[in-house]
Order: C-alpha cells, then sequence, then structure tokens
C-alpha cells in the first residue's frame, strides 16, 4: 500500500512511527472537513490502545491509522481529492468570510411584515454556510441560528415530486416558464388553463407538494418530506408551529389559489372533498413552516450540486435528471420577481425565502452557499443575501456566461491578473500548512 505508507510518513512528523489525532484532525480541517463531521468521528472512534494520562495528546500507530483511513472521505481529503482542495476551499471560504465584514453596515431593506413571527425577527441577525458535495463545511456569523424555510422548500418539493411521478407527469399539472409576476400574484400565476407557471411561486408549489404522496393521509406525506430534508442535511428539520399557525391563519390568497386550480381540474386532490383545496394549501404552509439554519440548508444545497447525493452520506437522494430540473428552474425563477436580474448578475440557479434566506447553487464546483439575513428587498429577496451572491460570483468568476473565450480561466481564488472587471477583486490564497500543497499531503 504505497499511498497510504507515504500519506502515513506525511503526517509522522516527529518521526516516532505514530500519527498525533490533532494533526489529523488539523489537516482534516484545512481540507475542509470538521471535527463534528459524523464520517470524521466514526472515522477516529478507533481503540486507541493504553489510557493517556489527563491533558496527553493521543497518537495513532499504523494499524489504528489504517483503520481511520478505512472511511474514504479521510484519505481523498489528505490527497485532495474532495470536491474543493484544501488551497480553493481555503480561500474561497476567505473570500466569504470577508464579503461577511464588508456587508455588517448594510442595513437597507426591512423585515417582511406579512406575520408575526417574521416581523418580529431580529434584523441585525446574519450568516453565511457554505457547503460542498462532500461536506466542506465553513460558516461565518449566525449560521445556526432557525429560521422558516419559506419559499426555499420550493425546488426541493419539486424535486419530490419529480422523483415519484417523472417530468411528463409533473407538468401536466405545473409548468416551467417564468410567470411574469410575482410570487403570489393571483391573475399571472396560473395559465388559461389553470395551470401553475412553475413550480417557484406560490401556486406551483401547492401543485407539487399535492403530488408528494397523494394517496397518503397527511402526517405520512408531512413525515415523507421530513425525511428527504433529513436524507439531505445529514440532521432532522425543526418545526416552527408560530409560523404555520399565523400562515395557515393569513393565507386566504394561497387557498384561493388552490381554490382556482381546483375549480379547473388542475390540482391533484380528490375531487370529490370540498376541503381539499384548502387541506393542499395548509400541506404547502407546514412545508414552508420546516424549521432549517444556514449550515443545515447548505448540505440540502450541497444535495444539488451533488447530482442530489447527499454530501454526508452518499446517498442518492434525487438522481442526477431530477437535480438538473431543479436547478434549471432555479435558474430562471427562483428569486422572486427579480430572477431576470439575478440570472444577469450572477448567474447561477438560486433560492430565496421571505425569512431571509437565499440558497445559491455552484454546480461546477459541487458546493452550495447560504445565507441569512432578514432585511428584504422589494422583491422580497435578502438584501445582504444578494449581495453576497453578487459579489462572490464576481469575484471568483463564478458566473458561467462570464469572459467566455480564452479569457475565461478556472477558478483558483485569485483572480486573473490585469483581468479589470468592475466588482472583480484579487483574493490572495491563504498559505497552505507546512505539509499539503494543491489541497493534498505532499506524497
Amino acid at each position: 500500500m504505497p499511498e497510504f505508507d507515504e500519506l502515513f510518513r506525511a503526517l509522522d512528523t516527529d518521526r516516532a512511527n505514530v500519527v498525533w489525532k490533532w494533526k489529523l484532525l488539523e489537516e482534516l480541517k484545512q481540507a475542509g472537513l470538521r471535527a463534528d463531521d459524523p464520517r470524521v468521528e466514526r472515522a477516529l472512534a478507533v481503540d486507541v490502545g493504553t489510557p493517556f494520562e489527563a491533558g496527553q495528546p493521543e497518537w495513532l500507530d499504523r494499524e489504528q491509522f489504517a483503520g481511520v483511513m478505512q472511511e474514504p472521505v479521510v484519505g481523498r481529503a489528505l490527497q485532495g481529492q474532495l470536491a474543493m482542495p484544501a488551497d480553493e476551499f481555503s480561500a474561497f471560504t476567505s473570500g466569504v468570510a470577508r464579503i461577511y465584514d464588508e456587508l455588517q453596515d448594510e442595513r437597507s431593506g426591512a423585515v417582511a411584515q406579512y406575520i408575526p413571527t417574521l416581523r418580529n425577527a431580529d434584523p441585525e441577525r446574519f450568516g453565511i454556510a457554505v457547503c460542498t458535495g462532500d461536506g466542506q463545511v465553513f460558516q461565518v456569523g449566525d449560521a445556526e441560528a432557525g429560521f422558516s424555510v419559506q419559499s426555499t422548500s420550493k425546488p426541493f418539493s419539486y424535486a419530490m415530486a419529480l422523483e415519484q411521478f417523472g417530468a411528463g407527469e409533473v407538468h401536466r399539472w405545473v409548468g416551467q416558464e417564468q410567470s411574469g409576476g410575482t410570487f403570489n400574484d393571483p391573475r399571472l400565476s396560473l395559465d388559461a388553463a389553470g395551470r401553475p407557471q412553475n413550480p417557484m411561486i406560490n401556486a406551483g408549489a401547492i401543485a407539487t407538494l399535492a403530488l408528494v404522496e397523494p394517496d397518503q393521509d397527511v402526517s405520512e406525506r408531512f413525515a415523507k418530506v421530513e425525511q428527504t430534508w433529513t436524507r439531505m442535511m445529514g440532521a432532522a428539520p425543526g418545526f416552527d408551529h408560530r409560523t404555520f399557525l399565523a400562515e395557515r391563519d393569513t393565507g386566504h390568497g394561497n387557498r384561493g389559489l388552490a381554490n382556482l386550480m381546483a375549480a379547473q381540474e388542475m390540482l391533484n386532490v380528490d375531487p370529490k372533498d370540498r376541503d381539499a383545496p384548502q387541506k393542499a394549501a395548509e400541506f404547502y404552509f407546514a412545508v414552508c413552516s420546516l424549521e432549517v439554519d444556514a449550515k443545515r440548508l447548505a448540505a440540502a444545497g450541497a444535495t444539488l450540486a451533488n447530482g442530489g447525493a447527499s454530501p454526508y452520506t452518499g446517498e442518492q437522494v434525487f438522481s442526477p435528471q431530477t437535480t438538473a430540473r431543479a436547478l434549471a428552474v432555479m435558474g430562471h425563477s427562483g428569486m422572486y420577481n427579480d430572477s431576470g436580474q439575478f440570472a444577469a448578475q450572477v448567474g447561477l440557479p438560486a433560492k430565496s425565502g421571505v425569512s431571509g434566506n437565499v440558497l445559491m447553487v455552484v454546480p461546477d464546483r459541487r458546493l452550495a452557499v447560504v445565507t441569512f439575513s432578514p432585511r428584504l428587498d422589494a422583491a422580497g429577496n435578502s438584501v445582504r443575501g444578494v449581495e453576497v451572491c453578487k459579489r462572490l460570483s464576481a469575484e471568483f468568476n463564478l458566473h458561467p456566461y462570464a469572459e467566455l473565450g480564452p479569457a475565461r480561466h478556472a477558478f483558483a481564488g485569485v483572480t486573473r491578473a490585469g483581468a479589470g472587471s468592475p466588482g472583480h477583486h484579487n483574493v490572495a490564497a491563504p498559505a497552505t500548512s507546512s505539509v499539503t500543497r494543491a489541497g493534498g499531503l505532499q506524497l
């Protein structure tokens, strides 16, 4: 096992024929894997032999290190084979941290007003989380502050419907085009046949959720949604009961849309149940009231960036075809009535929610970025969240149509010398550790 021997020697800096646990954890941290990552915890849960005195560091001998290496993500991290090599991940997350600091004084916009739980949100909250398809994680600020997911649930609800029924059947009930109006516009949400224009507006989300386990009772259907979110995030979502009750009591417009769809037989509900449209709307309110945080939502986004595979387990939650469709509709309709402008400026699939969250997916880097900041602009998007996306896209050349041709360069965490494009700034890559180069151990 020459690779194993070389990795062991590279980490055995004291030449004592052991690897210190702290040294291994430091290398994994630089690669973006946290010590509380369940895969890392599982890998290091090996018998370390003779008990150590309190306060003494622990080490791994060759046999124990071989046991640790049975966890594939550890070996790939040490060899720079994760979604982002350590130097790129460090440069990118340093840029995220700097942008977070630069936006501390940005206080334009206002919190959503239509229900008390959103109206009473702390407007100063601000957090950013990054997660790659391999579970590399970075977070800053209020990245573990809970919030109701709101409309950012929509691409995932759409994906669940696609997985169950396929695109042909799903798009018999919901379209794929921009509505040309706001997410809840009763005039523009439905086409002439009563079909919602796309899955990212309220009517479309009600329609797609009506296709999730439609033959089960509502408790089983909601359990299916919760289980899917848990599979993506590696942790269960919470539930914001107050938000659900407030949305149920004030969601007359959404109930109206459900009734309009049902009246034209464009809602997959029991036509003999006169309360079915209201139940469909309430199921939508419940899904919007799932409670997550930026860190967990970033893992859900990384599932889409990873072709439908969960970043922590590798489980195929959605097919690559399903994720492609979800990302495509996010790309043209995910940012409310500013979706076109966002697509022009950022160029990446994204979805926002009125609780102040924004999820942006970078498919070609297999990563997702989530921001949480409750102050919204006129379209209902987080002011800080949109600005984070714009700056990251510009500074790291993430826009898929930027600098096409010979001028376009691969992501390296540092903009090309002399690029001179507006909004581009040089981002120096932090120094790597003494034993790493290009994201992996020197072998």
